[in-house]
């Protein structure tokens, strides 16, 4: 996956962001996440400290990276959904299509998981990450329900990112067996008898 930079004079450049993500996540698993620095994160990655800068804001940005790409997932699988499916299906499957199943990501995702669960700076910014998931499936609810009020549509989607975050730590403290969207549908299956079934 490659993010192109913002436009600028002369040639633009392209930054590798799947490489960037897993070298940083393999010095904050040896070295810890509060004490490296942009130097130490441009040593690792192999990308220079201006072009790190230039991409990202905040070394937390790096670490949720791939957020933003899970939020596409659930939005387009939550688009697709036909009409006369079940909310309660709809959801399980939006959510369980929006946890990667790329091996590589698998293979990085115990650290990951470890990293932004145990860092007091990225679970301070986990709420402001994982909003836009929640408005995304909130803005779901909302519609296929219409008579709940916005509140509750809120509060169930927030469980619903809660769930899948808890079946994301069941799966990488138990050995990462397996494939970790899996471990989510099996969570999330408790969850179905909560919403309309047609």
């Amino acid at each position: 996956m490659t993010q192109p930079a913002a436009r600028r004079p002369g040639r633009p450049s392209v930054l590798d962001t799947a490489a960037v993500s897993a070298g940083a996540l393999r010095l904050w698993t040896e070295r810890g996440f509060a004490t490296t620095g942009w130097n130490e994160l441009a040593e690792a990655t192999g990308v220079s400290t201006r072009t790190l800068l230039r991409h990202f804001a905040s070394r937390s940005d790096i670490a949720w990276i791939g957020v933003a790409p899970a939020t596409e997932r659930l939005r387009a699988t939550l688009a697709g959904a036909a009409a006369e499916e079940a909310p309660a299906v709809v959801v399980r499957t939006a959510i369980v299509e929006s946890v990667s199943r790329d091996p590589r990501i698998q293979e990085l995702a115990p650290d990951w998981l470890r990293l932004i669960s145990s860092e007091p700076e990225l679970a301070a910014t986990a709420p402001r990450i994982y909003r836009p998931w929640i408005d995304t499936l909130s803005a779901y609810l909302a519609d296929r329900l219409p008579n709940s009020p916005a509140a509750i549509c809120r509060a169930m989607a927030t469980a619903y990112q809660s769930a899948t975050f808890a079946a994301l730590i069941e799966w990488a403290e138990s050995g990462a067996h397996g494939d970790c969207a899996d471990s989510v549908d099996r969570m999330l299956r408790w969850m179905d008898p909560h919403l309309p079934r047609s």
